[in-house]
Order: structure tokens, then C-alpha cells, then sequence
């Protein structure tokens, strides 16, 4: 029986995430050594000291379905030749690491200068005047998509889960 190294007793932790990242290097041929956690949230965020990679780890196979989607999102704008994050394409991805779905990014380098909005606006009109290829099934916008999850996987006292809820459903309208 596998043991889900995030999931004992510690729940999605830096050092469960830590395990899992190992694991997901050694099956990726990456070298994790010195790799740092830039990130605890949602997923963790690794970056390696070996190579300008970052490694994001999921919570759960509960996003696994998102993560095969960000895979194909990213393969089909790479291909437009459309300036985006760009997964390592020599590893096969989403890998599922004791049920928690890797994947692994080229680092951006950010730069001192921020776009201005005008710029910000012609990449989405960029973006939106791609045509979304057979196959990939996007949906529309939902603001509300992933918050219901979120609310029930916090880690956060039960009144303040209902208040949440109870907040959700108002915004939503139901």
C-alpha cells in the first residue's frame, strides 16, 4: 500500500510538499538539491538550484483534471509561438506523485519594468484572438470555480468555514 508522503498526519505541509518534490524530481530525472519553497498555497512552488525550473505540486488528485488541462493549454500556446509560461517539455506532465499532480515550468525572470496596462491589453487581445485548437475544451470564465473547494480544503476553524460558505452562496446569487 503506498503512503501518500504529504497526507499523514501533517497534512499539505512545506515538509510533506518537500517529499513529494523529491520524489517528483528523481522520477523527472531533476536534480532537487537545494530547491526552494516559493510558495505554500494552493500548490507548492519549488524553484531548483540546478536548473532555472520551478516545480508546482498540487493539494490533491482532485487537480489532476486542472492540471492536465494547464499542460495542454501551455503546449498549444507554445506552438502559437505566444509569449507564456513554458512547461519542460522533456518530461512528461502532469506526473502523479502519490496523488498529488507535478508539474515543471522554465522559470520566468522578471524584469525591473512592469507593462503598462496598454501593453497588458494588446497580449489579451493577442491571446484572444487565437483560435482554441480541436480538442481543447476550454470553459468560460466562472469567478466562483474553484472557491467551494477552497473553502472546504482550508485549513481554518468551522464557524469561519460557514462564514465563508454562507458569504459564497451570496455572492453567487443562490
Amino acid at each position: 500500500m503506498a503512503v501518500d508522503a504529504a497526507r499523514t498526519d501533517e497534512g499539505f505541509t512545506s515538509a510533506g510538499a518537500a517529499r513529494l518534490l523529491r520524489s517528483a524530481c528523481r522520477t523527472a530525472g531533476l536534480d532537487d538539491r537545494g530547491a526552494e519553497l516559493i510558495r505554500l498555497g494552493e500548490n507548492a512552488l519549488f524553484r531548483l538550484a540546478s536548473v532555472p525550473v520551478v516545480v508546482r505540486i498540487a493539494r490533491g488528485r482532485e487537480w489532476l483534471c486542472t492540471a492536465r488541462k494547464e499542460v495542454a493549454v501551455a503546449r498549444w500556446l507554445a506552438a502559437e509561438g505566444f509569449s507564456a509560461a513554458h512547461m519542460v517539455e522533456d518530461v512528461e506532465q502532469p506526473l502523479l506523485i502519490d496523488g498529488h499532480p507535478v508539474t515543471f515550468w522554465h522559470l520566468i525572470v522578471e524584469g525591473d519594468r512592469r507593462a503598462t496596462y496598454g501593453e497588458l491589453g494588446g497580449i489579451l487581445q493577442d491571446l484572444h484572438s487565437l483560435t482554441i485548437p480541436a480538442g481543447l475544451d476550454l470553459p468560460s470564465f466562472d469567478p466562483f470555480g474553484k472557491q467551494e473547494l477552497r473553502i472546504e480544503k482550508a485549513a481554518i476553524p468551522e464557524d469561519n468555514r460557514a462564514f465563508l460558505r454562507k458569504r459564497w452562496r451570496e455572492l453567487r446569487g443562490k
